[in-house]
Formats: C-alpha cells, structure tokens, sequence
C-alpha cells in the first residue's frame, strides 16, 4: 500500500531568518557562480534551471555534511539556520546536502521526489529573494503520490521557509513573464537517523 500525503504533511514557516542572514544570503549571492544544469535527465523538452552546489559531497553514502557546510568560506553561516531549524523541527536528521537553486521564466522543476520511499527524510526550502510580488507566482506545488492531484502550493515568499517529508511529490514552478528577477532558493536535504514511527 502506498503512502498517503496531505498539507499536513508540509510546514511552512515565515520571518524564519533573521535580517542579517537575510543580508548575509543577499551577498553570498551576488558572487554566486551559477550553473544551468538541473535536472540533468528530464522531460525532452525540459529546460534545465540554475543550480550550484553548497555543500554534501558525501550524499551517497549518507554521511552528514555539516562539517563540510561548516568549512564553506562562503556559505558557512548557513549552519546556523540549519541548527536552528533541526533543534526546533528535525531532531532526528542527518543533513546530507545543500544546493541553491534558481529559475527564470519557463523554467518549471519536474514532479520528482527528494528520498526514495525506504529513505525516511525531510526537505528545508529556504527562499532567497528579497522580494516577491504574489503575481509573480514561482510556487512550490506538492502532490499526491499518484501525482494526479495537488495537495499544496507555497509562494516563494522572502524568508519563508518550508519543510516537508523528502517522499512527497513536488515541484518548483518558474515566476510568471512579468517577473524580472530569478527566483531563488537553498534547499537542505536530510534523511532520519531511525525509521519514523
């Protein structure tokens, strides 16, 4: 029997960084050397988004990163948030990677999930953009796992950040026509150190 999803499922949590992280994100991104790479394998007539790599070198081993997240000269100051969101909502997982990722219009993620269904973990998306105008759209979608149906939507709200089991199906849409900036934002994946009950 497969799993049931519902926005339950999803957390969405807002003013989740303070002003300087906020400042600090702001600038690591103005050196950022992005890459448009992701997905890799898609849909024929997919086109990829930007993508760079944080930290999770490690990732197919499950072994944490948070040392390596650490040691990043730039991106360092992210452990911070993370420790702070595990403390209060993911106590029990491993942080196996983090990656920013950007998208412009036309650019909308493929339905996919994060873990498979025997890799128990979470998802933190973090969004970057200063601002967001609310028709802009850019919103992250989440399915049910027939992916026939929608269970939920969050806006990319600056700020926000949102957690959800890694099994869920979702996707990242782009912004609207009208939008005139990239829609960017850093996700952490984790798995549970033990089966969830």
């Amino acid at each position: 029997m497969s799993e049931t999803f519902t926005a339950d499922d999803i957390k969405t949590i807002d003013d989740a960084i303070t002003e300087k992280e906020k400042t600090k994100i702001i600038q690591a991104f103005s050196n950022a050397s992005w890459r448009l790479d992701w997905p890799v394998s898609s849909t024929p007539f997919a086109r990829p988004c930007w993508h760079f790599f944080i930290a999770g070198s490690k990732r197919s081993t499950l072994e944490s990163c948070e040392d390596e997240l650490t040691n990043n000269e730039t991106w360092g100051f992210l452990i911070h948030i993370w420790r702070r969101i595990r403390s209060t909502h993911l106590q029990n997982s491993t942080l196996l990677g983090v990656y920013a990722n950007g998208q412009t219009f036309g650019q909308d993620s493929p339905i996919h999930r994060d873990n498979l269904a025997h890799e128990s973990g979470n998802t933190i998306v973090l969004f970057c953009n200063d601002f967001w105008a609310t028709s802009w759209g850019g919103e992250l979608t989440f399915c049910n796992n027939s992916k026939d149906d929608l269970i939920a939507a969050v806006l990319p709200k600056p700020g926000r950040i949102t957690i959800f089991k890694g099994q869920i199906p979702h996707r990242a849409r782009c912004p609207s026509v009208d939008c005139d900036r990239l829609r960017i934002t850093i996700a952490f994946k984790t798995i549970n150190k033990e089966p969830s009950k």
